[in-house]
């Protein structure tokens, strides 16, 4: 009896002082709104970045992401508080489709997937969580939206008639884009400095998977091909005489900075192209432009009302 009664208490004494260590080691960090971060996600969060961008887990990238990986989380916090405060449901076919993209860049499928995140320490339901909360907060800016992102048909007619008139060649771009969200404070510049630092250290495709808030970080920022003439004057004029491979000087919006890589160029025929596809590619690039501006606007707004407090 004695022995049985001492095996317990060494048991208890095992599962107190390991309960004590996993409690020393995932600490809240941050309070947002109903939701809290904890120190297993930071770090969760730092490793996935640092995979996806192809980058070495060393303590150097680890104390270079750490910021971003924050920022990153609190934005996720947000806009999951948010998707589920209005019960907005994730978009099947669009997760299906970032899968995909996913297998397709590592050559693998789901459960090669899963291996890959197990044989890294990282967990895999987290991330699909960030990227399903991504999802529903592009359907859910949608729906807020959608009645202030209608197009004029009128308008859309003369972009095209004036893109086509006296014109042999049509000129189209194919573009990456990273988009950070300014808060309008001293760190803007820094934040700045050190995008444009990691876009040459580790490449454009793996800075907008680390630093990008736009929906387009999810495929590394590409957008693909896009009729020159169908951008804006402050985009049209920024890239129109880059080369492939090039990267833009940061572009300073309202609200946000944009910076782009053109990945390619081409020139089509105008008798060789659909005009109704060219229709719908201007519609697309105006719908695009407004609805980047009210999901960076509507989380703005979410982060000044908002209670956050970060830990130390």
């Amino acid at each position: 009896m004695l022995k049985f009664i001492f095996r317990i208490v060494i048991i208890y004494f095992i599962l107190q002082t390991s309960f004590a260590y996993s409690s020393s080691q995932n600490k809240i960090i941050a309070n947002i709104e109903n939701q809290i971060i904890t120190s297993y996600e930071l770090e969760n969060k730092i490793r996935i970045i640092l995979f996806l961008s192809n980058q070495k887990l060393n303590q150097n990238n680890i104390n270079m992401t750490k910021n971003a990986a924050m920022s990153n989380l609190i934005n996720y916090k947000l806009k999951k508080e948010e998707v589920l405060k209005f019960n907005v449901n994730v978009d099947k076919r669009a997760l299906e489709n970032h899968l995909k993209n996913l297998y397709l860049k590592y050559q693998t499928d789901s459960s090669g997937l899963e291996k890959l995140f197990n044989d890294r320490n990282l967990n895999l339901e987290f991330y699909l969580d960030e990227v399903k909360t991504e999802i529903s907060w592009q359907a859910l800016i949608f729906e807020l939206y959608n009645d202030k992102i209608d197009i004029d048909d009128n308008e859309v007619d003369k972009e095209l008639n004036e893109m086509i008139k006296d014109q042999k060649n049509i000129e189209e771009f194919k573009l990456a884009e990273i988009e950070i969200l300014l808060e309008n404070n001293s760190k803007d510049n820094n934040r700045l400095d050190e995008v444009v630092k990691q876009i040459k250290l580790v490449g454009f495709e793996n800075a907008a998977i680390k630093f990008s808030t736009s929906s387009s970080a999810l495929d590394g920022g590409e957008i693909g091909w896009i009729n020159l003439k169908s951008l804006s004057d402050s985009v049209r004029n920024l890239i129109i005489e880059m080369k492939p491979g090039e990267i833009s000087k940061p572009l300073i919006k309202s609200n946000s900075v944009m910076i782009f890589k053109l990945l390619d160029k081409r020139k089509l025929n105008v008798n060789d192209v659909d005009i109704k596809k060219i229709r719908e590619g201007i519609i697309s690039i105006m719908k695009n432009e407004l609805f980047n501006l009210y999901s960076n606007s509507h989380l703005s707004k979410l982060k000044n009302d908002a209670f956050i407090k970060l830990k130390n």
